[in-house]
């Protein structure tokens, strides 16, 4: 093992129910005629690409866009900032890791900038070895960021930590083993119908 990455949303930081929030409040101010999201129900529907997530909230594209909505949630999610934080175990697992001489890498489909504020936000900062976000037109989704990032990396070296099956679709692109945690934005039933790698908290993991 070399090295161990991190999906950041959900795996790193737990903002679910910032997330929330954010959804409700964007519901609201768009107008959808539905009941506020509760946390078993956004962790069931939940998805990738969040088009789709949105889609199943009751979002109509002909009376808004998809920008416009994406827009005013993420800036009703950074104004609830002071509410996330770092889940519980995870500064232990990073400074283990380093103990062990493995290097820990941040990936997310974020903007890089925007990853690194938050991570020294969250005095986190010097436990990451590398940030692997958006810091290009050309990288188009998390998947691409990874798969550039591991072309000269031995997969067999490399194990993925997320909180989502799209964090495990990313890690069969690129032929890593991946470990779920199901204290992030997925439920874990849902997680479970697709790998049997699956924790209810990240201290369980041994590396």
């Amino acid at each position: 093992m070399k090295y161990v990455i991190f999906d950041f949303n959900g795996t790193v930081l737990d903002d679910t129910m910032v997330c929330i929030e954010a959804e409700n409040e964007t519901m609201k101010h768009f107008g959808l005629d539905r009941e506020p999201l509760t946390l078993e129900e956004y962790k069931k529907i939940f998805t990738f690409p969040v088009k789709d997530y949105y889609e199943a909230v009751g979002f109509d594209w002909s009376r808004n866009s998809y920008e416009e909505v994406g827009a005013y949630w993420f800036s009703c999610y950074r104004r609830f900032k002071n509410d996330y934080t770092v889940h519980e175990g995870v500064i232990d697992i990073l400074k283990k890791n380093h103990q062990k001489g493995y290097r820990n890498i941040l990936l997310s489909a974020s903007s890089k900038l925007a990853l690194e504020e938050q991570l020294e936000e969250l005095g986190i900062a010097e436990y990451f070895d590398e940030v692997l976000g958006i810091d290009n037109i050309y990288a188009e989704s998390k998947t691409n960021i990874a798969l550039n990032w591991i072309r000269d990396k031995d997969p067999e070296e490399c194990l993925m930590i997320g909180d989502t099956l799209h964090d495990l679709e990313t890690a069969k692109e690129m032929n890593v083993r991946c470990i779920l945690v199901a204290n992030g934005h997925q439920d874990k039933e849902i997680l479970l119908q697709e790998t049997e790698d699956v924790v209810d908290d990240i201290r369980e993991i041994e590396l």
